[in-house]
């Protein structure tokens, strides 16, 4: 094949050599935004069907006793300790506990759901609740313990450590205050609730993300609101 048998080329444009035509590079031009934009819109159209975001986590326990505190409480900082009623939670008391506060930044629990035993493979109640958190966590929620204390709700976005025999095992701690009969925040109201296998036991979280907070307003002049809990580990 010789030199002059190849086609003659024609600039990508789509203009004709030339030709000077007033309109005609433009038309080219036009086209070929148009045949990109489809392109595009092809790629994404093929990605959808390849990939598609993650569910967030549900976790209904938690919902459903975070709206029974919150009725409870009306425009107080905190429920009573001793207007808290089992039955309207009784989908929930597996993962409920009640815990004391007997130190700052630590609480014990007194009242606790099954799950619990199963998590630590014993009895729970009269332990701290850090006996559920790594040693590196420990102070993420003592740090939550306290804003608790002081009229805060928080949620911590918690995962397990993984070995022989402990799968994945993600979760959320949701912690609320509760008052005593002179109206001090001595027990704390609380939801773990997990997802996935326990596995073997014992089971012991580190924080998965930054706390997650819940804004917890109240038409009271001088009382405290919710801060975030600074820190938090990486899975």
């Amino acid at each position: 094949m010789t030199e002059s048998s190849f086609p003659t080329s024609t600039p990508i444009d789509g203009s004709i050599p030339g030709n000077t035509a007033p309109g005609a590079s433009g038309f080219g031009r036009a086209r070929a935004s148009e045949s990109a934009f489809g392109a595009v819109v092809s790629l994404r159209q093929r990605l959808g069907t390849l990939w598609q975001a993650p569910e967030q986590p549900c976790f209904p326990a938690i919902d459903a006793v975070q709206a029974y505190w919150e009725d409870l409480r009306g425009g107080r900082p905190a429920p009573a300790r001793a207007e808290i009623d089992p039955r309207p939670l009784a989908d929930t008391l597996n993962v409920l506990f009640i815990a004391e506060r007997i130190a700052p930044g630590v609480a014990r629990l007194r009242l606790c759901g099954q799950h619990f035993s199963d998590l630590l493979g014993m009895e729970p109640r009269g332990m701290p609740l850090s006996v559920l958190f790594t040693a590196a966590a420990r102070d993420d929620l003592a740090r939550a313990l306290e804003q608790v204390a002081r009229g805060a709700r928080v949620a911590l976005p918690l995962r397990a450590e993984k070995g022989l025999g402990r799968p994945g095992l993600d979760g959320m701690l949701a912690l609320m205050p509760l008052a005593d009969a002179q109206g001090r925040i001595t027990r704390i109201l609380g939801v773990l609730e997990t997802q996935g296998q326990i596995g073997r036991a014992p089971r012991r979280f580190a924080l998965s993300a930054p706390v997650q907070p819940h804004p917890n307003p109240v038409p009271t002049r001088g009382k405290p609101a919710l801060r975030l809990v600074r820190g938090g580990k990486s899975g």
